[in-house]
């Protein structure tokens, strides 16, 4: 990281030191929690509700929930980590945001389960990702915080089990074990709950302040910003790769319901939210596997780049193979490669952008703008594909133009620097 100028050095936070595995084991089980609460909601139930409102409409009704949400989620993800980041507090900076964050979106999952219309189910999605992203980008921070560079491969590759970990559970109760919308949605809630219990009771914060939660005042606020680092081509570099990767990852999971309901027969009569699940539960474990891998032979190499630009890559031979092949036997096979590419993404590409970060002291607000890279394809995607399947009156056109995003994002990893 190139040097940080006099003016931030009162803010700056002292280096991490050594990160305790109870503190990177407490990281990992509330981003569990986060993805077990984020990622059936696109996978499995926000595509029931949209069949369940209207069939004829269900892609358009899915674009529209997922458009509004992304762009909820990016504003509010941005606005967290900004907040998170000035947050004076004897808990500290992050976890009053974690605290509230988990117990609003706990909360929206009851509205999301009596939505019963197009408007209703857009305006709980929007509540859950408001209160989503006030935990989500806090957690975030705490990686930048507290966990030194060269534990970040390690770390971020446990951390990167959260995904396949949420999604697997949130396939196995929202498709398989809990058919009833009640029990599904209340499984869901609660263990979100719990599982941010560990981070906000086990991993303290140094005390930021004598009262339960204040912010800097707007002198302060305007001074940083007059005093912030310009945007780097690094992070430029890293975000672009970020965005394109992401939004193959989109298109072939929003759309994998959709996919087998018009055009894949399910073996053994399952019903089509029964296969997908158990495809997600087999590309979970493998995502699992690879992702500890390749986090780990990082740290061993000090390589960011080459797992990124592998992920892309893989992510585009999965696409192609989901486009060409309607057969479930192929499917299984690309969600196994999907699977390895999501792994080495989700573990190598987190520790890639914090490595790249303009600013120190900002980390929380930067991270919130990488994130802009994890919901503009919640808006693209959807929207895009919707699109694709109209003209298109098919699923091969949309794949291809998941593999194209893929590949083009893996090399664009290509043009960072700073990192390996």
């Amino acid at each position: 990281m190139p040097p940080v100028s006099s003016a931030f050095l009162a803010d700056v936070p002292p280096r991490p030191q050594a990160a305790s595995a109870g503190f990177i084991a407490a990281l990992a089980v509330a981003q569990v929690g986060a993805f077990l609460s984020f990622m059936p909601l696109l996978t499995i139930l926000a595509p029931l509700k949209a069949s369940a409102i209207d069939p004829g409409q269900k892609a358009w009704i899915l674009a529209q929930v997922s458009f509004w949400g992304a762009l909820t989620a990016g504003a509010s993800n941005i606005l967290a980590g900004a907040l998170s980041d000035r947050t004076r507090s004897r808990f500290g900076r992050r976890r009053p945001w974690i605290a509230l964050g988990a117990a609003g979106t706990a909360g929206s999952y009851f509205a999301i389960m009596m939505a019963g219309t197009t408007g209703g189910l857009v305006a709980s999605v929007l509540l859950f990702q408001l209160c989503l992203n006030l935990m989500f980008g806090p957690l975030l921070a705490l990686l930048a915080d507290r966990v030194p560079t060269a534990q970040r491969g390690r770390a971020a590759a446990f951390i990167g089990l959260a995904p396949p970990a949420g999604a697997m559970a949130g396939a196995l109760l929202a498709g398989m074990a809990l058919p009833q919308d009640g029990v599904r949605y209340g499984a869901i809630a609660a263990l979100l709950l719990a599982s941010a219990l560990p981070i906000l009771l086990l991993a303290r914060e140094a005390p930021t302040g004598p009262g339960l939660l204040q912010l800097s005042g707007p002198p302060r606020l305007k001074r940083r910003a007059a005093a912030a680092p310009p945007m780097t081509r690094d992070f430029a570099a890293a975000w672009a790769s970020r965005l394109l990767i992401q939004t193959a990852i989109t298109i072939v999971t929003l759309f994998a319901l959709f996919n087998i309901q018009d055009r894949v027969a399910p073996p053994g009569g399952l019903a089509p939210e029964a296969l997908l699940a158990l495809l997600v539960v087999g590309s979970s474990l493998v995502q699992a596997i690879a992702g500890l891998a390749g986090g780990f032979l990082s740290d061993h190499l000090a390589r960011r780049k080459p797992f990124v630009l592998a992920a892309g890559l893989l992510t585009a031979v999965a696409s192609l193979a989901l486009a060409f092949g309607p057969d479930w036997r192929l499917m299984a096979l690309a969600f196994a490669v999907f699977g390895v590419s999501y792994g080495l993404f989700q573990a190598l590409d987190a520790a890639l952008i914090t490595e790249v970060l303009p600013s120190a002291r900002d980390a929380g607000a930067y991270l919130g703008l990488s994130n802009l890279a994890n919901t503009l394809p919640q808006m693209i995607a959807p929207l895009a594909g919707a699109a694709l399947l109209e003209a298109a009156h098919g699923y091969a056109w949309l794949y291809a133009a998941a593999a194209a995003a893929a590949a083009a994002g893996g090399l664009a990893v290509l043009a960072v620097r700073r990192a390996r």
